[in-house]
């Protein structure tokens, strides 16, 4: 017994020992209370308790949303629709700008082609131009070689001492 649990039921053990060498026994007394009842673990129970009670609270209040007040709703909806119809009209601009822009492009492009092609013929033609001169001369080199040597025949036959045959 005791004077903080006056109701708590005692044993008391004695221990003996002895030494030899000594020749001396040394006792031990130890009291060992016993049927302090379950209090402690009661009280750990009903702690454990309110926590996961205060826990489920807890995660409950947080996982539900609050609800939308519907002016705000429509405002967001609003907002939403205005946004869109300026995506629209910038899509629809940057659209027509593109547009022009390739058939300036286009334009260009066939400018360019038609130049080009221009350019080809009058190649073409400047080089049967160049040929046909070139077999005019060839022609009158040889029209030129033919007369001289038509010409070199008939001074050979003139200067022949008997003249030409048939005469």
């Amino acid at each position: 017994m005791s004077d903080i649990d006056p109701e708590t039921t005692g044993v008391t053990e004695v221990r003996t020992t002895y030494d030899p060498v000594t020749a001396t026994t040394t006792q031990v007394r130890r009291e060992v209370r016993s049927g302090g009842g379950n209090t402690g673990w009661w009280l750990a129970l009903m702690v454990a308790l309110v926590a996961i009670l205060a826990g489920a609270y807890l995660l409950r209040e947080r996982a539900a949303p609050p609800a939308p007040d519907q002016g705000v709703a429509a405002a967001t909806a609003q907002g939403a629709a205005q946004q869109a119809a300026v995506d629209a009209q910038t899509a629809a601009a940057t659209a027509q700008a593109n547009a022009q822009a390739s058939a300036q492009s286009t334009q260009a492009a066939i400018q360019q082609s038609t130049q080009a092609a221009v350019q080809t013929d009058a190649a073409r033609a400047a080089a049967d131009r160049m040929a046909a001169e070139s077999a005019a001369t060839r022609a009158a080199v040889n029209a030129d070689r033919a007369s001289r040597g038509a010409i070199d025949a008939r001074s050979a036959a003139d200067a022949a001492p008997g003249g030409p045959p048939g005469e």
